[in-house]
């Protein structure tokens, strides 16, 4: 199968509400609207597809359209080629009924809905077996997980070396 990207134009996830009606007006001012000048623009959300075009896919990974917390399941998901649609929202909240929490990032597979980017990131590292091969394994995969999430909540401390964090990096990062 040839693998392509798309643009689709409406969330995948609107229409798996049962939101037909709002897809269509979304899909309509979708196609007449201009490029957004930021993330708070009033527009429908976009999707891209990494799958055979003749095959939807059941994975599809919502998030705003930026790098943030989306990006790591968005990584795993390229990596290991698993087929998905890419949900891109702009300021309009049309995900806030059906996301858990309320929030962003939401992957769906199959009927399954994961909100959560850690939990998100472990469902698919499991879904594409990269999550370690036994229980020691997937041990140390949690634990370089975790201080990841650890140095990226400190980064403020590369930038100032004067912050709490910023005196702590050193015995953080070794040697």
């Amino acid at each position: 199968n040839t693998y392509m990207l798309r643009r689709v134009g409406i969330a995948a996830s609107v229409a798996a509400a049962g939101a037909a009606t709002l897809q269509r007006r979304a899909a309509e001012s979708h196609a007449a609207a201009p490029a957004p000048e930021s993330l708070a623009a009033q527009r429908p959300p976009s999707v891209v597809r990494v799958a055979p075009l003749d095959d939807p896919p059941d994975v599809t990974l919502e998030y705003f359209a930026l790098r943030g917390l989306g990006e790591l399941p968005r990584l795993i998901l390229e990596l290991t080629g698993i087929p998905y649609d890419s949900v891109y929202h702009f300021g309009t909240g049309v995900y806030k009924p059906y996301a858990p929490f309320g929030q962003l990032p939401v992957l769906r597979d199959g009927p399954l809905l994961i909100c959560e980017s850690g939990a998100i990131a472990r469902h698919l590292a499991r879904k594409a077996c990269i999550d370690g091969g036994d229980a020691a394994d997937k041990a140390r995969v949690d634990m370089f997980f975790e201080l990841a999430k650890d140095l990226t909540s400190k980064k403020s401390g590369i930038h100032d070396p004067a912050s709490a964090d910023g005196k702590r990096l050193p015995a953080v990062l070794g040697p």
